[in-house]
């Protein structure tokens, strides 16, 4: 009895902080790509280039190309 539940309390130990640490992977992913939406909204207002279809599935990557990326927290 007492085994089964430090097993259990062994499993979980490993499991919540690789769970956590995943579910902040994504928000971060979701946090960046609004900062690359941002960005290139803010390339297309300054050159008035129509890019704006250009980037609907991935803001970043059009980034990329253009030679603009984000800047990596430090």
């Amino acid at each position: 009895m007492l085994q089964g539940v430090a097993l259990v309390g062994l499993i979980a130990a490993i499991l919540l902080p690789v769970g956590w640490g995943y579910e902040q992977r994504q928000q971060a992913r979701a946090w960046q790509e609004t900062a690359c939406v941002y960005r290139l909204r803010e390339v297309a207002r300054e050159t008035n280039q129509l890019i704006a279809g250009a980037w609907r599935g991935n803001a970043c990557a059009v980034l990329r190309e253009l030679g603009l990326e984000i800047e990596a927290s430090r």
